[in-house]
């Protein structure tokens, strides 16, 4: 083990991946007046700063024109605040949203918690263009320790035609956690973290919104999770969609495309995908690795998927230990690794049943006009800048015989997440890395994915992305990875960083999420990364630098 320079750099390489990480984001595009056709409600008299209050029916809201004080929630005397009409909301009332930015700026209290059988609805014509939530605050999550959030789930609830974005730095725009509810035609962009998460034992019907350019993964599903995702799409972000932990998602007829990868798998999870379109994504369609088995497809149920054009491979199983069923999909079979029942020979796998629906193309609002570059991110945006009127431009034609790099043998499986950002960056924007999965306190997300075989991996494949199976505890009481394992994952480098004090461990750990302790001859270290090539390398470095930290390059053996 040798010292290098700090100015090093890397390329992504690493078998399997976490979802999640840091990203400085600005919100962008679209938002022109809306029209909602609205009823005036009953009222009913009750106290609010001396004024009636509207029935349960229907609470009407208005960021420029409302008033919580003499405001009493109906079309013509609506409320300022989300905030005030969930104080006001009874169970079967809909909330609704008139066009406009509910922010901080605007009396927002975050994060917003939702009430069961209660309805937040905007505009679902055009998924929430020009109805924005922006922002987010302290949650404290039973299973995932405390993180930034927009919106609280609740059983019964329902969050429709609405833009939602939190881009606090690892904010997450909706969290759904041991709830079922309907989420149907909104836009999720922008956040920090990711679009939406669903943790605990969590059923919620998710259906025909927009995923895009958020900041580590469109959605993330963990814990006994048994979702719906419906005709959705998820472009433009780290991990379009992240499945880990227990969960058994049934994904249909969704598009996921133009992502670093489409659909990642891991943990035990047992998801099921039916007539899904996965393509054009820059490193892989679909990945499975650890104990994961997904269900795309056996004799009695074909899968009916379309996985193709993606940059690596379209289906990647090379680092399961299970067979993957895999009947009936649209995919080349030498763009596929890893052992897949292509023919259907396997015994139809237990799941829940499925509503085959056959993917179309869903007319999405786009975020720029066409031909024009990615915006630069401003560091802190104060507001959304007015709409360009535009017509939306569907993604390029896809050719099927185009020629692509396939891994060599014995290669690791490439699951790279961008590096944090920070002032200006080139387009398209890349999105951010993945957070942590761990079991310490404070870790982003609760239980450590399982470990493939004995050797521990080494650690982070990205700027503070990790590779999963970091010592548990932190404590690093696992043997070093073997030389052979690390040649296998590409990985040449790590960064660490000496901080033996509970409180300067604390410290790397509000920069660097995922970074765990372990022991490098005799010493008490935080590593913070492993990685392939030198440029991601310095990046970490610089990160480190930024934030007051001195890190240490050292040889992988």
């Amino acid at each position: 083990m040798s010292f290098r320079s700090p100015h090093q750099s890397h390329s992504d390489k690493y078998r399997i991946l976490v979802p999640l990480g840091v990203a400085t984001t600005a919100l962008f595009w679209f938002y022109g007046s809306t029209a909602i056709a609205q009823n005036v409600p009953e009222f009913q008299t009750a106290q609010n700063s001396g004024t009636e209050v509207a029935s349960q029916t229907q609470l009407f809201v208005n960021p420029t024109q409302g008033n919580d004080s003499s405001g009493n929630g109906s079309e013509s005397a609506p409320f300022k605040t989300i905030t005030q009409a969930l104080r006001q909301a009874k169970p079967n009332t809909t909330i609704r949203l008139s066009p406009g930015t509910y922010s901080a700026e605007s009396g927002e209290s975050f994060p917003l918690i939702l009430k069961p059988q209660v309805a937040l609805e905007g505009d679902t014509s055009n998924r929430g263009r020009g109805i924005i939530i922006r922002g987010g605050g302290l949650y404290l999550s039973r299973t995932s320790a405390r993180q930034n959030v927009g919106l609280v789930a609740a059983d019964g609830a329902r969050v429709s035609g609405i833009t939602l974005t939190n881009d606090n730095t690892s904010g997450y725009a909706l969290w759904v956690e041991s709830a079922s509810m309907e989420v149907t035609d909104n836009t999720f962009t922008r956040s920090g973290h990711d679009g939406i998460s669903v943790v605990g034992n969590s059923a919620p019907t998710i259906r025909s919104n927009h995923f895009v350019e958020n900041g580590a993964n469109g959605i993330t599903i963990y814990g006994t999770s048994r979702p719906q995702l419906v005709e959705n799409v998820f472009e433009r972000t780290g991990f379009g969609i992240s499945i880990g932990q227990k969960a058994e998602p049934i994904l249909t007829g969704n598009q996921v495309r133009q992502n670093r990868d489409g659909v990642v798998i891991h943990g035990t999870a047992r998801p099921v995908l039916r007539n899904n379109q996965i393509e054009s994504n820059q490193d892989n369609g679909v990945v499975a690795v650890g104990n994961s088995r997904p269900d795309m497809g056996t004799s009695g149920d074909p899968g009916g998927n379309v996985v193709r054009n993606n940059g690596q491979m379209d289906i990647n199983c090379s680092a399961t230990k299970e067979i993957v069923p895999a009947f009936g999909n649209q995919v080349a079979s030498d763009r596929t690794s890893g052992r897949l029942d292509l023919n259907g020979t396997l015994a139809p796998v237990a799941s829940a049943p499925v509503t085959s629906t056959p993917p179309r193309p869903l007319p999405l609002p786009l975020p720029r006009p066409a031909g024009t570059p990615a915006p630069t991110p401003p560091a802190t945006p104060a507001s959304f800048p007015s709409p360009t009127a535009t017509t939306p431009q569907p993604p390029p034609p896809l050719s099927a015989t185009v020629s692509l790099p396939v891994p060599t043998p014995g290669q690791g499986i490439p699951i790279p997440v961008p590096p944090p950002q920070t002032g200006t960056a080139p387009a398209p924007r890349p999105p951010a890395p993945a957070p942590a999965i761990g079991n310490r306190p404070g870790d982003t997300l609760p239980n450590l994915l399982p470990v493939p075989d004995g050797n521990p991996p080494i650690g982070n494949g990205g700027a503070g992305v990790p590779v999963v199976g970091a010592p548990s505890g932190g404590a690093g009481n696992g043997p070093p990875t073997p030389p052979s394992r690390a040649a296998a994952l590409g990985l040449r480098y790590r960064v660490i960083v000496n901080a033996t004090s509970s409180s300067d461990q604390a410290r790397v750990r509000r920069v660097v999420s995922d970074a765990f302790r372990t022991r490098i001859n005799g010493r008490m270290v935080m590593q913070v990364g492993a990685f392939a090539t030198q440029d991601k390398v310095d990046e970490m470095m610089q990160l480190l630098q930024r934030n007051g930290l001195t890190g240490v390059v050292l040889d992988i053996e």
